[in-house]
């Protein structure tokens, strides 16, 4: 296979970003094309920094904040909250600390 001009500049840049050679990017991206259980190249690009890790789940801590925006929504509902605009900036903070701990459940 020819590679234009083009197409192995952008190779390189690519590699570059990554910190590694031209050629082991290139290995990488044909060993994940032919596994779709490898991710070779998405290990290269958090080890560069350039993508992001999501955090594993904290299940006990998830399941513990799950519970108290039950609470809170229950004590929203009944209207027995003595300042409902500051619940709702509780919940928003205990939905945001949840989705910093991995949980992806709707808020």
């Amino acid at each position: 296979m020819r590679l234009t001009v083009a197409d192995r500049d952008a190779i390189r840049r690519r590699a570059q970003v990554l910190s590694v050679k031209p050629s082991a990017w290139a290995r990488a991206v044909m060993l994940d094309a032919l596994d779709s259980r490898s991710a070779k190249v998405e290990s290269m690009e958090v080890c560069a920094g350039v993508k992001a890790v999501a955090p594993e789940p904290s299940g006990p801590a998830v399941e513990q904040l799950r519970r108290v925006g039950v609470n809170l929504n229950q004590t929203l509902r009944k209207d027995v909250a003595v300042d409902g605009d500051l619940l709702r900036e509780v919940m928003a903070a205990v939905d945001g600390l949840r989705a910093s701990l991995g949980d992806r459940t709707r808020t």
